[in-house]
């Protein structure tokens, strides 16, 4: 192969492909979704945790937490509502102040106060509750008290808001567009155009041109992901490593756009093709979204082997010792798809450059 040739053709790449339905679709919708995602699911607006209370003796902790202008603290008069609420998300947790409570704290007498949890809630907004429930607790005695708190979690037991649920999804479906469906797409528009014989018919080979297609889909996939982990600021404690495995990723997700262009031969059939296999491709990243499920069900595909790892380092702080088994069988799954690229390329290379 030649670098040179490779260049020219992926600088052709970028000047046209760029300009298509695909490419947008593929670079905008990502970014699109990500922050809808921010906005509905991470409150991208408004970083302000939500606390319900009940107040059943006029207590100062009241008006306390209502100056307090990072809480949004709204007031219940049923303990039922107020459940119903916490285990809904309406609001991050609820707290009942029971008659003579400011009494017993100031005399120093045990008491017990009760606080309900939404088991979807960000740690840094239960944290922050936490921390202004003390310090009012403080203030209203006057002085050190023992006061138990009872946290009580209802609703899903895991603490994990939806818009880490959601992230692996969108960082799958930007690997897939961009990786699979770009070159997927300038692949079958070249042959349908008859521009693919002609160019083989030149010095520039038919591995070159294909390289040339592969390398705009890997850079798509790669850019855009990194992208989508810095809008939700998920670039965990290893952000070298996840731009490496994400990058391998884009390679296995190029490949397979290659050979779906190589035995597609129209854009009607390959969108066929792609809907048809969707649920297969996200399977992993749906699964997630669904603690309920065996989570073992998302290691049957292989897509999964390419958020997995990434989701591990993104949100849990993985590194190689935890992910290098999940690593090395994405290193074989591209391994496998350029012997099939391979084998699919010498056989239409028999059939006349992709003849449509």
């Amino acid at each position: 192969m030649n670098i040179r040739r490779i260049g020219v053709l992926l600088g052709k790449e970028l000047s046209h492909g760029t300009r298509n339905f695909i490419f947008m679709f593929a670079t905008v919708i990502p970014i699109v979704v990500s922050l809808v995602v921010a906005l509905v699911f991470g409150r991208l607006l408004s970083s302000t945790p939500r606390l319900g209370i009940i107040d059943e003796g006029q207590s100062e902790l009241t008006p306390l937490f209502l100056s307090q202008d990072y809480l949004d603290t709204r007031i219940y008069t049923s303990a039922d509502m107020l459940r119903r609420d916490v285990e809904n998300g309406v609001v991050e947790a609820g707290v009942i102040i029971p008659p003579g409570f400011d009494a017993a704290v100031q005399d120093g007498t045990n008491t017990d106060l009760t606080l309900y949890f939404w088991g979807e809630g960000l740690i840094t907004d239960r944290a922050t509750l936490i921390t202004s429930l003390a310090k009012n607790v403080v203030t209203v005695s006057g002085r050190d008290v023992p006061v138990t708190v009872e946290p009580v979690t209802l609703g899903e037991g895991e603490i994990v808001s939806w818009s880490e649920r959601l992230l692996p999804l969108l960082v799958l479906m930007t690997i897939i567009l961009g990786g699979t469906l770009v070159p997927a797409v300038s692949l079958v528009d070249e042959k349908q155009k008859r521009t693919l014989q002609a160019l083989t018919i030149t010095p520039t080979s038919l591995g070159e041109v294909l390289m040339s297609k592969a390398l705009l889909g890997v850079g798509i996939s790669l850019v855009m992901g990194i992208v989508i982990l810095t809008l939700n600021q998920a670039f965990g404690t290893q952000p070298l490593l996840l731009i490496f495995v994400l990058g391998l990723g884009a390679i296995a997700a190029a490949e397979f756009g290659i050979i779906l262009g190589t035995f597609t031969k129209d854009i009607n059939g390959l969108f066929t093709v792609v809907k048809s296999m969707s649920i297969l491709l996200y399977a992993p990243a749906l699964i997630n979204m669904i603690p309920q499920l065996p989570q073992w069900l998302a290691q049957v595909f292989p897509t999964y082997y390419i958020i997995g790892p990434i989701q591990d380092i993104a949100l849990n702080g993985a590194g190689w010792n935890e992910i290098g088994g999940q690593v090395a069988i994405l290193i074989g799954l591209i391994l496998v798809l350029l012997a099939g690229l391979a084998i699919a390329v010498q056989r239409k290379q028999r059939q006349a450059a992709f003849a449509v």
